[in-house]
């Protein structure tokens, strides 16, 4: 019975993960694509784009981070750059 509970309570919770939560190694599958077209908005297409450019071109990019966490890791550097840039003013 227990394994029954928790197989079900398993299956729960990976349908509730969404398209933010595939991994940067797995978004160009075809299906995962489709999905992040679908659901992002453009600021965070944007956002995960700037982030995998920039990351990949100094090659220290972790695929085994989620989308949502580099489209908020991106933000996070925008802004730093943005309170730099007024600190420099």
């Amino acid at each position: 019975m227990k394994k029954l509970i928790l197989a079900a309570l398993v299956a729960a919770l990976a349908a509730c993960s969404g398209p933010t939560d595939i991994k940067l190694s797995e978004m160009n599958q075809p299906e995962n694509a489709k999905k992040l077209l679908e659901t992002l908005s453009p600021q965070d297409r944007a956002a995960l784009q700037a982030y995998v450019m920039r990351h990949t071109m100094q090659k220290d990019i972790d695929y085994k981070m989620t989308v949502k966490e580099a489209i908020e890791a991106r933000k996070a550097e925008v802004a730093k750059e943005q309170g730099a840039a007024n600190a420099i003013k």
